[in-house]
């Protein structure tokens, strides 16, 4: 097999004491095993505010040392079981301050390529840190975020090499591209087969008078941009299946993107999704729209949030790719 020059050379998982976020341990310590990776553990101790009184600032001061010691057996119990199943950790470390920023901050400091986290931690609470640290880590940071959607009993599945798929949702545009290169990695770790995912909006019906809500597309143009959506894909498709991947475009039809992709991501057939951060224009928002968002809080997949690089701006697009990229989101026939 072909050596793959993009890699994940070290991977960090942010824990933050609760079983659910551990949830995330399973997917990192497979890439971690298979690409040959140093896996890393951060436990970030949140300071609370000193009380002025002096009698309460004894026992804060007591908490706080009992909290910090209890922090730090609970990352030596961690490497202990990882041990015991044969699995070597780079790092184990207990870090201070706000937990988005001082994450970001260590990766960078030490080098990390690729960050895997539960989407919500600790207490079980039913919310999705994407809206707090996993936020802040996908929009400050410039590496991939693998955000893992935890059972609230058991853990996240593992992903099986050679059965399932991995799905890239692809806009037509040079920076959604950029989810390509992470994905045909990981394609090339678990022998898994890449899908190409575009969702291609009916074009609509004008309206006499216009409906706010239109309730008919034009079956002919909208077949017309779908087999050009095909066209784009299968473009893409066999660029990657020169480079030695399994890759295949499917375009589908649909009102909304995000339950377009849902429906496409099912457990049984898809383990992972990749997708870039922001797409068409740059635009400082997640790609297609606040679809990694969506798929995060109602999809049972792991979703990859890739950053791109910033070159794909630059990107010369083939006639194939412009035309396709050309077509709009629910463009009325004329």
């Amino acid at each position: 097999m072909m050596r793959d020059a993009f890699s994940y050379r070290s991977i960090l998982v942010p824990l933050d004491g609760s079983p659910l976020a551990e949830q995330a341990l399973p997917l990192a310590i497979q890439i971690a095993q298979q690409g040959n990776s140093k896996l890393r553990l951060a436990l970030v101790h949140q300071i609370p505010p000193a009380p002025l009184d002096p009698g309460a600032a004894r026992m804060f001061t007591s908490i706080e040392l009992a909290t910090r010691k209890s922090e730090r057996a609970y990352l030596r119990g961690i490497q202990a079981r990882l041990r015991e199943r044969g699995i070597r950790l780079s790092s184990a470390v207990t870090l201070k301050g706000a937990v988005g920023p001082t994450l970001a901050q260590y990766t960078r400091e030490i080098g990390v390529d690729l960050v895997v986290m539960a989407t919500h931690g600790r207490g079980g609470v039913r919310r999705a840190w994407l809206g707090s640290v996993a936020d802040h880590l996908i929009h400050h940071l410039e590496i991939p975020v693998l955000l893992v959607r935890p059972g609230e009993v058991t853990a996240a599945p593992e992903f099986k090499p050679g059965t399932r798929q991995i799905l890239v949702p692809l806009d037509g545009s040079p920076l959604a591209e950029e989810a390509l290169e992470p994905a045909g990695h990981l394609s090339r770790l678990w022998a898994a087969d890449v899908t190409l995912l575009q969702v291609v909006y009916p074009v609509l019906l004008v309206t006499d008078p216009a409906l706010p809500l239109p309730s008919a597309y034009d079956e002919e143009l909208t077949n017309a941009c779908r087999e050009q959506a095909k066209d784009y894909l299968e473009g893409i498709a066999e660029g990657m299946r020169a480079k030695g991947i399994r890759a295949s475009g499917v375009a589908v039809v649909g009102w909304n993107a995000a339950e377009s992709i849902l429906q496409a991501a099912r457990p049984e057939q898809v383990s992972l999704i990749v997708l870039a951060t922001h797409g068409r224009g740059g635009l400082r928002r997640l790609a297609l729209g606040s679809i990694a968002d969506k798929l995060v809080r109602a999809g049972d997949v792991p979703v990859l949030v890739c950053h791109p690089s910033g070159k794909a701006g630059s990107k010369k697009r083939s006639p194939r790719q412009t035309s396709s990229s050309r077509r709009g989101a629910g463009r009325r026939a004329r």
